[in-house]
């Protein structure tokens, strides 16, 4: 499994001179199995992805598993340029919402007056799937995709990758409970990679740092991840969906406390390679 980070900031793009290490571009992650391609949320980080596909092969395939459908986790859409040539094929998978199916989910983010280019208007063959908690995804070639329902406003999938024994969860957005989450806890059990929301700090979310509380705002902190991993008995940490204020001083911080704690974590950033 070869997982590259596109991007990796929460809420909204923040381009500058603030973020050049971390990056600005808002979740999108790929995991690249011999010649398969997951891709996990759609943000602003697809853009360069996509870039970078059309440029290395004459067709893209690829299944992309959408957690949600908040802005930052499908704003990259509209812009994924492999989506608008002919011959590429994709499947998109999702959860319905109340009174609107997956499907219009992501086409109405380009629907007039808010984008000038239609869905429809992608020449891609695109399939949208829709998905629940607890099923189980057969990709080709014994890749299995889990979902389980996160913790956070309106809902979100979470995902495990299996394949030949190594394993890697997305874990993004999602709150955490006033204790351990047992169904989290078993789901993310002694896999290799998770890839955690850790948008906030356990000051910033009990709202101890001056401000108020961000209780019930759908995101989760580096100790909450830490708490976690270990208890799962999970490898590796990746501390993901940066707060968009976050400058790479503070990220560093953040990174060498959380280090300090659990030695085997490190804070994602845009272009990070990692091989299992």
């Amino acid at each position: 499994m070869k997982i590259t980070f596109w991007g990796v900031r929460g809420s909204r793009p923040v381009p500058g001179k603030d973020t050049l290490i971390f990056g600005g571009n808002t979740p999108c992650v790929s995991l690249e199995i011999d010649d398969k391609l997951l891709i996990f949320d759609s943000g602003t980080g697809i853009c360069n992805l996509g870039n970078k596909l059309v440029q290395d092969k004459e067709t893209v395939k690829a299944h992309i598993f959408i957690s949600h459908t908040h802005w930052d986790h499908i704003q990259g859409f509209p812009f994924f340029t492999p989506a608008f040539i002919k011959g590429n094929e994709f499947v998109v998978y999702g959860q319905n919402k109340i009174n609107l199916n997956f499907a219009n989910l992501m086409k109405n983010q380009m629907i007039f007056p808010h984008f000038p280019v239609q869905l429809e208007q992608m020449a891609a063959k695109i399939a949208f799937v829709e998905v629940d908690s607890g099923v189980e995804i057969s990709i080709e070639e014994g890749i299995t995709v889990k979902t389980l329902h996160g913790n956070h406003p309106g809902g979100c999938l979470y995902y495990r990758v299996e394949y030949k024994g190594k394993s890697c969860c997305y874990i993004s957005d999602g709150e955490h409970y006033s204790c351990v989450d047992n169904f989290l806890k078993s789901f993310i059990e002694k896999t290799d990679i998770v890839i955690y929301d850790a948008n906030f700090t356990d000051s910033e979310y009990e709202g101890t740092d001056g401000y108020n509380t961000k209780i019930g705002w759908g995101h989760s902190t580096w100790q909450e991840g830490i708490k976690l991993v270990k208890a799962a008995e999970a490898n590796k940490l990746v501390l993901f969906h940066h707060a968009s204020h976050r400058t790479d001083e503070e990220m560093f911080k953040i990174e060498a406390q959380a280090i300090n704690e659990y030695s085997n974590t490190i804070a994602a950033r845009e272009g990070n390679i990692i091989i299992i």
